[in-house]
């Protein structure tokens, strides 16, 4: 740990990001598997749960959570899916 009250104030919010951001990843990714099972099910709102996954994606790209040709790509395979 830094002696510096500025170091040791980056580093504590810096570990607290990394937890958030953690945690938003996760989400992000259990909204792909939910999207994912409703499409190979053909469930009935599975376009309303695809149109959801793309807003969770966009919104992790925005907040720069991961990077935007990630989250396009990530976006296109799941349209991709859902069209054929």
């Amino acid at each position: 740990m830094a002696n510096i009250k500025s170091s040791k104030k980056r580093a504590l919010l810096a570990a607290q990001k990394n937890v958030l951001n953690t945690q938003m990843r996760s989400a992000m990714r259990n909204q792909i598997k939910k999207c994912n099972t409703a499409i190979e099910a053909s469930d009935e709102n599975k376009e309303t749960v695809l149109n959801h996954t793309i807003s969770v994606i966009d919104k992790m790209a925005q907040k720069g959570i991961i990077h935007p040709k990630t989250a396009s790509r990530k976006i296109s395979r799941l349209q991709s899916r859902f069209n054929g």
